[in-house]
């Protein structure tokens, strides 16, 4: 079964990576069929149940829509006519069942939008079904990309209103210059953390991270060298329903055992009014190089208590993060560029723990 998503057009990479993060956390096996115009579609399994796609639709972020492909062509009046014909509406309507077309992506401009759903819609309603464009009971969607139509079932819509409810300012307690809940459910997702798994963030700071991997189900560990930040986290996360087990300490000597967190994700102090414990920079020259071993050390220490094949999604506000892995058995798996404003990037980094070998304790 072809299943497509209509990506958010917020960014060029994140989204796409997001899915296919979801898919393989939900243990949904997948082969990548397109990526094209914010449009990425996928083969998976025909038994997807119903149940999992409501779990990956209530888990993204940055995707607007979930669709079943029903078949592709070129992007031509002629061409989406005639796949229209040729599709078996049994077996996707019931008798009495009532439809909408919707067009959605980038059509193009020799096409006349607003012919094409009256002559889709003809198309269906010869075999006896109905339409009714304000509340019916399947919607059917031409999606274009540059290059392809694809005539399709909407499946799911993706609510992002939870998001706004849980902005920075709407919690007990807030700090500036935090993650937004959007991207921090991405961060969340790209560190394919389970339901019932056990996830950290070893700089917590107001917990913004830990609430949307709160909200996917994760077990939640919080570590910040701040009391105050650590108090607010708690706040927040109760404020949303949600507990874990949060505590005052060096993100540089985690007070965990080894390899026993399923999944990472985090962000690091840098630049804004950041503290961090200075208690091994006691000259000029350490103060100027602590960051670089502040987060050479904390990779370590991640790297440590993650376990095989686990995951630590990294935000840091310069590329230069991915070259202090080689300390580690990090496995550098993929790297994005998020913009915030003009004179902040933020640069996320997705490492992989290697995975033991056998005959290796």
């Amino acid at each position: 079964m072809l299943l497509a998503f209509e990506l958010s057009g917020e960014h060029g990479t994140l989204p796409r990576a997001e899915v296919l993060a979801c898919l393989e956390a939900l243990h949904v096996a997948y082969e990548e069929q397109i990526f094209s115009d914010s449009i990425l579609v996928v083969d998976v399994p025909r038994s997807l149940e119903s149940e999992l796609l409501d779990r990956l639709s209530k888990r993204l972020a940055m995707t607007h829509y979930l669709y079943k492909v029903h078949g592709m062509c070129a992007p031509d009046k002629a061409a989406i006519e005639e796949l229209v014909n040729k599709t078996d509406f049994g077996t996707v309507m019931n008798e009495g069942e009532t439809f909408a077309v919707r067009l959605r992506g980038a059509h193009p401009a020799s096409l006349r939008k607003n012919d094409l759903p009256a002559v889709v819609g003809e198309c269906i309603t010869r075999r006896g079904y109905a339409v009714n464009l304000a509340h019916p009971t399947q919607t059917f969607v031409l999606l274009f990309t540059a290059h392809t139509c694809l005539f399709c079932l909407l499946l799911r819509s993706v609510s992002k209103t939870h998001f706004e409810e849980r902005r920075p300012r709407s919690r007990p307690f807030f700090v500036p210059g935090v993650i937004m809940p959007k991207v921090a459910r991405v961060l969340v997702n790209l560190s394919g953390i389970q339901p019932g798994e056990l996830f950290l963030d070893p700089f917590c700071g107001t917990g913004g991270i830990l609430i949307e991997a709160g909200m996917v189900g994760a077990r939640l560990i919080g570590l910040d060298v701040q009391k105050k930040m650590v108090r607010g986290a708690h706040a927040n996360l109760h404020f949303f329903g949600l507990s874990g087990d949060l505590l005052v300490g060096d993100a540089t000597r985690i007070p965990l055992r080894d390899k026993s967190i399923d999944a990472i994700a985090t962000d690091l102090p840098y630049g804004r009014a950041s503290f961090v414990s200075r208690s091994r920079a006691s000259t000029v020259e350490s103060h100027r190089v602590f960051p670089e071993r502040l987060y050479q050390d904390a990779l370590d220490e991640i790297d440590r208590v993650l376990k095989p094949k686990g995951k630590a999604v990294i935000v840091s506000n310069s590329p230069s993060i991915q070259y202090l892995s080689p300390r580690s058995d990090f496995q550098l798996v993929e790297e994005h560029v998020y913009r915030v404003h003009k004179s902040l990037n933020r640069y996320i980094t997705v490492f992989e723990t290697a995975e033991v070998k056998e005959g290796v304790s």
